[in-house]
């Protein structure tokens, strides 16, 4: 048997792992863009850098291919969008993928979600409240297992759904 508990974070400070995976990807997308409009400018300081892989995006690879771009591309014609966006990647990307690690440390490999005033709480779809709207809230998931109306054991988890632990647990009983 089991319940969700509302946490009593508050429900518009959170984190989603999506939107972190999205965030790199575009960042990946547009450091791969800038290095070929680089490459297509500045052939002959480009000649011998194979095209870095942006598959696996960190803040040394980032900073490393920035400078090597801008490297390149000083003396050159270049267009003011590139310019700005080469200014913006130098200043915001090395700072935003520390930022990017640091989140998905607290959030771990099996959540999805946390809150950034109480890490332990996931967001979980709550039970439908008196106006039926079915809420995305931080919570944790309250697990008990019972026997003749006695609980055996308890067990809180950021997961919305536990059923193998209990399974487990009243086996082991």
């Amino acid at each position: 048997m089991g319940t969700k508990i509302e946490s009593s974070a508050n429900k518009y400070t959170f984190v989603w792992g999506r939107a972190i995976k999205t965030s790199k990807e575009r960042m990946a997308k547009q450091l791969d863009e800038l290095w070929d409009y680089t490459q297509k400018l500045a052939e002959e300081e480009l000649a011998d850098e194979s095209k870095p892989d942006f598959k696996e995006i960190d803040r040394e690879k980032v900073t490393h291919t920035i400078e090597k771009i801008d490297k390149a591309l000083e003396g050159k014609p270049v267009s003011k969008k590139v310019k700005q966006k080469l200014n913006y990647a130098k200043k915001s990307w090395p700072a935003k993928l520390d930022e990017y690690a640091e989140k998905e440390a607290i959030m771990g490999e099996t959540r999805n979600s946390y809150s950034k005033t109480d890490h332990g709480a996931t967001f979980m779809r709550m039970k439908e409240d008196h106006m039926l709207n079915g809420q995305l809230k931080p919570a944790y998931n309250w697990q008990i297992s019972t026997s003749d109306q006695f609980i055996l054991n308890y067990s809180i988890h950021q997961k919305p759904y536990r059923h193998t632990y209990l399974k487990t647990t009243l086996r082991t009983l």
